[in-house]
């Protein structure tokens, strides 16, 4: 392998190792925000269950206060039947304490529903808020995880960062320039072993005087994919 192919080798591993120190950097804010969404979800879900059950016990007091104001009718009604002048007075009123009375058995069986659902509700709250607790724990466990690991890695990507200077400095200005273009544009993407006479990065074969340029040395760059190309240690 020539000296230059044995640069560009060396410069490429370099690339490839900083862009996994820096995925671990970047990977480390994603779990943290993944596992605080399911924190808020949780917690939306919790204040979701919570409000329906303010609807619950509001539709229950009002009917509680319907089925008072009902019963207080019934015996309004009662006192008047006592005092009926009349047959047909007496008759209009007891159908009405008929009515009323069934109307309180349905109010009554309405009250039961509704605080049956409320007990529901209730332990889905307690369900909810239990998952919000553990995703609560979960998030503080990954997040001291990440902030112990981030001084490590960082520490790490300045050294691979120092290599990648050092290796870089090596590079001829007409190609330093359209090499810096390829990093900007796709970072350790930039480069790419040759192994079987096609570029590894796109398979495109090369023509037999690029092979013979490469062979000697030469700094050559696919013409299908741009990459900046060098022989691989088995060529």
């Amino acid at each position: 392998m020539s000296t230059a192919a044995s640069g560009l080798a060396e410069l490429h591993q370099i690339h490839i190792q900083l862009k996994q120190v820096q995925d671990k950097l970047a990977a480390g804010p994603k779990r943290m925000a993944a596992h605080r969404q399911l924190v808020e979800k949780r917690a939306a879900e919790a204040d979701q269950f919570r409000g329906r059950l303010t609807e619950l016990r509001m539709a229950a007091d009002a009917k509680s206060l319907q089925l008072k104001s009902n019963e207080k009718q019934i015996d309004d009604l009662k006192a008047k039947l006592n005092a009926a002048a009349s047959n047909r007075e007496f008759d209009i009123i007891k159908s009405q304490i008929d009515a009323d009375t069934m109307a309180n058995s349905v109010l009554e069986d309405e009250i039961l529903e509704i605080l049956e659902q409320a007990d529901a509700v209730r332990a889905k709250i307690a369900e909810v808020e239990t998952q919000q607790t553990a995703a609560t724990a979960e998030l503080e466990r990954v997040a001291a995880e990440v902030t112990a690991a981030e001084a490590g890695l960082r520490e790490e990507a300045a050294v691979f960062e120092e290599s990648l200077g050092v290796a870089e400095r090596s590079l001829p200005g007409e190609v330093a320039v359209v090499y810096r273009r390829l990093v900007n544009a796709h970072g350790a993407g930039a480069l790419a072993a040759v192994e079987n006479k096609a570029c590894t990065g796109c398979f495109a074969l090369l023509a037999p005087n690029e092979s013979v340029a490469l062979n000697v040395g030469k700094y050559l760059f696919c013409r299908s994919c741009g990459r900046l190309l060098y022989r691989a240690e088995t060529e």
